[in-house]
């Protein structure tokens, strides 16, 4: 029977070696190890990425075929198998498939890309002619993420998230093109716990570890796009907007989390109400000027640069938003399709 201290905990031990998996943390030898794609094989195909490179903190590149991660054999080809057999097929079948997917499905797929990044620059050093540097990435700084690297267990072992789930998870339909290498887009805020990934027609939005707390607020402004292919410098602009929103969170969720009994109950966590007993918002105030900055960097691609982008005192360009509220629904070339209902927020 699994118990609490059964859990492998890398921050505390700081293993961000290939000597164990980076899932269970089981010692690995040449019988049972493995390497896991970060980006998965069958996602690097349909994209055209196996040859193309990824720019890791310290400017490192490395080319997609080659960001992997120490894994055991059980967890590659079954759990972590399964899992990306269910996200494959989903995405296969088209948006309104995935977007029935189990959103803690999305989670353990999503955040396993996340972590999988930030464990690779852990193991690479800042500054390769200095070794004296250090990693990329300190395993101190990193203790944030603890518990979701426990929440990432699942995939491996029965939890069962009671209320309030611990992440907020969107999905959209967005515009997808005939050359497959435009078709994909990845953007992540360390910091932030913030996570985003267009795949096609598909894209996904994440605030990992809030509680909920996007979800709530911002659920009746993703379900006014809902019938909307959003052309992807729009995809970009909302998840700049919860890359900043993640950042203006003034609460630590805190968990409840009672273990089984016996071998065949799962795990149960209660993700506890942001809210408690205090009154004042969960979120600090917005400030335009700051998500211009953030907004800015997810528009670099595009060639916008901030003073494209912020106008004195508070007025951010918006390509998802006309000034009367009213939605802007582009075609692929960015040409004007025609605008929609104002959203309600």
């Amino acid at each position: 029977m699994l118990k609490k201290d059964d859990f492998f905990n890398p921050f505390a031990l700081a293993e961000f070696t290939n000597d164990y998996c980076f899932l269970c943390g089981c010692k690995l030898d040449d019988k049972n190890r493995s390497d896991e794609h970060v980006f998965p094989k069958w996602l690097q195909h349909e994209f055209k990425l196996w040859d193309q490179f990824i720019i890791l903190a310290n400017n490192t590149s490395i080319p997609y075929k080659l960001l992997t991660i120490p894994c055991c054999k059980n967890c590659n080809n079954v759990h972590l198998s399964s899992m990306e057999n269910d996200i494959r097929k989903a995405y296969q079948s088209g948006y309104a498939e995935f977007k029935n997917l189990d959103d803690q499905r999305i989670f353990q797929w999503t955040f396993k890309i996340f972590y999988g990044l930030l464990f690779k620059e852990l193991s690479l050093l800042s500054n390769r002619r200095n070794p004296s540097s250090g990693t990329i990435m300190k395993p101190e700084v990193l203790e944030q993420y603890r518990n979701l690297h426990c929440f990432l267990q699942s995939v491996r072992i029965p939890f069962e998230f009671i209320n309030i789930k611990p992440w907020s998870i969107f999905v959209v339909e967005t515009r997808a093109c005939d050359d497959p290498t435009l078709n994909f887009n990845y953007h992540d805020n360390i910091n932030g716990l913030a996570f985003s990934i267009r795949m096609g027609g598909i894209g996904i939005v994440a605030s990992f570890e809030d509680a909920s707390a996007q979800k709530f607020c911002l659920q009746s402004y993703y379900d006014n796009l809902e019938g909307i292919k959003l052309h992807p410098i729009q995809f970009d602009e909302l998840a700049a907007k919860v890359a900043y929103k993640s950042f203006l969170l003034n609460r630590i969720p805190k968990y409840l989390t009672i273990f089984p009994d016996d071998q065949y109950s799962p795990f149960y966590v209660d993700t506890l109400n942001l809210q408690g007993f205090d009154a004042t918002p969960v979120f600090n105030e917005w400030d335009q000027k700051i998500y211009a900055k953030i907004l800015a960097s997810y528009w670099a691609s595009y060639g916008l640069t901030l003073p494209d982008i912020y106008r004195e005192p508070n007025e951010v360009l918006s390509f998802i938003e006309n000034r009367d509220g009213s939605i802007i629904v582009l075609n692929l070339d960015g040409t004007l399709n025609y605008n929609k209902k104002p959203i309600k927020l």
